[in-house]
């Protein structure tokens, strides 16, 4: 009799076993289809001229600025962070208001670097950023997808790293914004004009539209500084 019982009890739990294995497989493939994200990706100008010590530091300033963004945002439910040493990639649910980010979210986190480069000249902190919608697939190592390598194109360009040098060089935060995002703020306002508005009053300057011309990319995206430079 209790091998009997002992016998049922297995059984049952082999199928639950089973049926709890059918939905975290049926989950994961879920996890891993294409879905509309929004980018945010943050690259530290000048990372690898500072020693370890001030790399650490500024890692550190770097990701609280992450943290600020998602919870600003997303209220900290990001769909990840993927660290790349010198910068991070924010990956958020594709509903997030571009508008906010842009007039309300940028600006906050250019001002708190700020305080924070004029509290510690030597671990002074300045970022490139790009903000981008589109589609990415999450694998087991991040995330994949064209729009992922639009992203790190448009961050790693010669054309938004001498932009920062050229006009300002001292400005805690300069942006690129992609055709995606622009046409997504734009659409929520009047129309462009609205947006170079709602710019001004928050940014450092007026947006700028560039082309991003490398190799086979070639994209076209809206650069300006937000913050006023540290002096």
């Amino acid at each position: 009799m209790g091998s009997r019982i002992i016998g049922v009890a297995r059984m049952q739990l082999t199928v639950v076993a089973r049926r709890l294995g059918g939905r975290i497989i049926r989950t994961v493939r879920r996890s891993e289809r294409p879905r509309a994200v929004t980018f945010v990706a943050l690259d530290v100008a000048g990372f690898g001229r500072r020693g370890s010590e001030q790399q650490a530091r500024v890692r550190r300033r770097l990701f609280a600025a992450a943290d600020m963004i998602k919870h600003r945002l997303a209220g900290g439910l990001a769909y990840g962070v993927l660290d790349r040493g010198d910068g991070v990639l924010i990956v958020l649910p594709a509903s997030v208001d571009s508008l906010r980010l842009l007039g309300e979210v940028l600006p906050e986190v250019a001002e708190s670097i700020d305080a924070g480069n004029r509290a510690s000249d030597d671990d002074a902190m300045i970022l490139r950023c790009v903000v981008h919608k589109g589609q990415a697939e999450r694998d087991r190592w991040g995330w994949v997808g064209e729009d992922v390598n639009v992203v790190f194109r448009l961050l790693d360009s010669r054309t938004l790293r001498l932009r920062r040098q050229e006009r300002d060089q001292r400005s805690p935060v300069t942006v690129a914004i992609s055709e995606a995002i622009h046409h997504d703020a734009c659409d929520r306002l009047a129309d462009t004009q609205a947006l170079e508005n709602e710019i001004k009053t928050k940014w450092h300057d007026s947006l700028e539209r560039h082309l991003f011309n490398m190799k086979d990319f070639e994209r076209h995206a809206w650069v300006a500084s937000v913050g006023a430079p540290v002096h």
